[in-house]
């Protein structure tokens, strides 16, 4: 049986990559097909661990290597070892530290005659010269075939790679994400028992500089200071994991908060393998990042039952154009968005927005679609049949 050879990156990190890649795991196992597929990840990662929790366990196959270099080294020896015609699909295999042993692996790769693919979930934007340059050397003697998460992200990798095979949304699991009430987390129930409204913002906390992936969080607590000076009673909640030394990014944002005068109403929560649970308490989630990929929090929340008012640039306003131009705003404009924020609430026409929204959803993201679409790209039997789960 041939089998697809998966080898992601970000092992110490749960985000949109990491989610997206359980859910492909679990669409293929949804069509009986996970036997079809191996994934290559890092020991005693958190990878790991969420995807073992997950019930995935059955289709890792586990390097031992703490270094990402060492790692994707031992990780392409190992696809060399498999047979010829066994597609690898690399994902979002751009980082820095991995590109020397991808180059060194490339010749061996592309004599093999071995289908090679790459999943793009970011830009792959490099902010120097010759980082771009070997980025984009690298891949051109890999001479993959590009799966893209949005034709926003398309758009930017035709500079790098000029066959794009296909855009696929990533999937959102139904199963996770719905409006089927659940007890609040308690973290969350303070903020609950204040009366205040909940803006939920899931999303990493990037340093404010980033002009390459700007997460703009910075928008948020001027966002609340807009609602605070109008009158309207919100709570914002980041949600989300911090890289920085000492946490200094997250500082950085309560400092600004405390500056706005709006501490008392912002709250920042680290990340959570139920992340669904904080949905389903959400009043609104704002996303206003302004050159997001994809922007899977905005599928997440429409599935849950949430209106959004998200940034109407990159893969978040390509996203909500599709069902609800009219919550897209000006990323850089909180006055706009506390605006997009009281107008959603107000509007009688919330409700049916977001039934477009979730069918839209349902027909975009959907796992099963998403694992067909994915075996029939790479020449897997894709004629197994799959069992869609009722909600």
């Amino acid at each position: 049986m041939r089998k697809l050879l998966v080898v992601p990156v970000f092992h110490h990190a749960l985000g949109g990559a990491t989610v997206s890649l359980a859910l492909m795991l679990k669409g293929f196992q949804q069509c009986g097909a996970l036997e079809q597929l191996r994934v290559l990840v890092r020991a005693d990662s958190l990878m790991e661990q969420y995807l073992r929790q997950a019930g995935l366990g059955t289709c890792l196959h586990i390097i031992p290597e703490k270094d990402l270099g060492q790692f994707m080294k031992q990780a392409l020896r190992w696809v060399n070892q498999q047979p010829q015609d066994w597609p690898v699909l690399l994902e979002n295999c751009v980082a820095r530290q991995i590109l020397p042993p991808m180059a060194l692996a490339a010749p061996a790769l592309r004599l093999s005659r071995r289908p090679i693919y790459i999943v793009f979930r970011d830009l792959a934007h490099s902010p120097h010269l010759l980082g771009s340059l070997v980025r984009k050397l690298t891949l051109t003697s890999l001479a993959p075939r590009a799966i893209c998460n949005s034709k926003f992200t398309a758009q930017h990798i035709q500079r790098l790679i000029p066959r794009i095979n296909d855009v696929l949304y990533p999937p959102v699991d139904p199963e996770q994400f719905n409006d089927r009430p659940v007890a609040p987390p308690q973290n969350l129930r303070p903020i609950l028992s204040s009366g205040a409204r909940i803006i939920l913002t899931p999303s990493r906390i990037s340093k404010t500089e980033d002009n390459i992936n700007d997460k703009n969080l910075r928008s948020l607590p001027l966002v609340l200071a807009q609602l605070k000076a109008s009158g309207h009673d919100y709570h914002g909640i980041i949600i989300g994991q911090d890289a920085s030394p000492e946490q200094t990014n997250i500082r950085a944002l309560l400092e600004q908060a405390e500056r706005l005068k709006v501490a008392d109403r912002f709250t920042i929560l680290p990340p959570s393998f139920t992340i669904e649970d904080y949905y389903k308490h959400a009043d609104i989630v704002v996303t206003l990042a302004p050159r997001e990929p994809f922007g899977r929090t905005v599928v997440e929340a429409i599935a849950s039952g949430v209106p959004v008012v998200g940034s109407r640039t990159g893969g978040i306003g390509e996203i909500l154009h599709n069902f609800a131009p009219q919550w897209t705003v000006d990323p850089y404009d909180p006055s706009s968005a506390a605006q997009a924020i009281i107008r959603v609430a107000n509007d009688s026409q919330t409700s049916k927005i977001l039934a477009q929204g979730k069918s839209w959803v349902a027909a975009n993201c959907s796992l099963i679609n998403y694992a067909q679409r994915m075996m029939k790209i790479t020449g897997l039997n894709s004629t197994l049949t799959c069992q869609a789960i009722s909600v």
